[in-house]
């Protein structure tokens, strides 16, 4: 606080909890809404479809090298 004055480098007000936007932690009606929805899939589903977007993003790469 260069000021002491509460606020910080940029001059904005320092409230909150500095969890982030995508944190998963927010108040509010549905308590960890986001965390729920997770909670219904298994690991392996969760792995299952993590290794599809991969595969994905692989053969987009592998079609861009083919281009150059």
């Amino acid at each position: 606080m260069p000021r002491k004055d509460g606020k910080g480098p940029i001059g904005a007000s320092m409230n909150g909890a500095g969890l982030g936007q995508g944190s998963g932690y927010r108040r509010g009606p549905g308590r960890n809404f986001s965390k729920d929805l997770i909670g219904s899939k298994t690991q392996k589903e969760l792995l299952q479809e993590q290794k599809e977007q991969l595969e994905r993003k692989l053969d987009d790469i592998s079609k861009q090298l083919e281009s150059l």
